[in-house]
């Protein structure tokens, strides 16, 4: 595990490196003044989108999970502590934490990857910003603002698969196991950056948005 102590009125503080192709590694970090809930939000580099991860906070200590994936690409990895209020999210402290680059094991296993809903996230990004995904969580933006509450796709016991649909009038969701749908959003509340509500469709289970030329 990797401990850090945040010294009073620092924001920013280094932990000790990991090394490149570890997995199951946790972070322990101590004198979160102030902060009564909190996610981090796992990045480096070689992500276009941070991953936030829940975590448990008690006694201004905070325990939570590394992502496996970050410690892939031997880049240095930053934990945000991004402290949650009722109405707010605010970044409070930033954790940076070495990678030493080493050779890739031969009976290395691939950790659980969400490049399905990625795909989503980046065949929208190319026109508006409609869909971000984010460690197995999906939110609408209209711009770069959020449209409704972000959803998680995945369950807890890993795994669940999802299915998306257009009926017309909103974009709705489901785990493939289940038959009940839940609204995502309206497609009136979607706007591209013209201020163009494009079409969508879904085809083989991806979200598609189609603007006008």
């Amino acid at each position: 595990m990797v401990k850090v102590e945040i010294a009073s009125g620092e924001k920013i503080a280094v932990a000790e490196p990991l090394v490149q192709w570890d997995y199951g590694q946790q972070i322990r970090i101590g004198g979160l003044t102030n902060v009564s809930r909190a996610e981090v939000h796992f990045a480096s580099r070689a992500r276009k989108y941070a991953i936030p991860v829940d975590a448990a906070l008690e006694s201004e200590v905070l325990e939570t999970k590394i992502p496996d994936e970050l410690l892939q690409t031997g880049e240095e990895i930053r934990a945000h502590i991004y402290a949650v209020g009722e109405n707010s999210g605010k970044t409070v402290y930033t954790i940076v934490i070495p990678v030493k680059k080493r050779e890739k094991p031969e009976d290395y296993t691939e950790p659980e990857h969400y490049d399905r809903l990625e795909e989503i996230a980046r065949k929208l990004d190319e026109k508006a910003d409609d869909i971000s995904c984010k460690d197995g969580y999906l939110q609408l933006l209209s711009g770069e603002v959020p449209i409704g509450s972000r959803i998680r796709l995945q369950g807890q016991g890993g795994g669940r698969e999802i299915e998306l649909k257009n009926d017309g009038t909103a974009i709705s969701w489901r785990y493939t196991d289940s038959n009940e749908w839940t609204e995502l959003v309206k497609l009136n509340d979607l706007k591209g950056k013209d201020g163009e509500t494009p079409e969508f469709e879904i085809r083989e289970g991806h979200l598609f948005a189609i603007y006008k030329e």
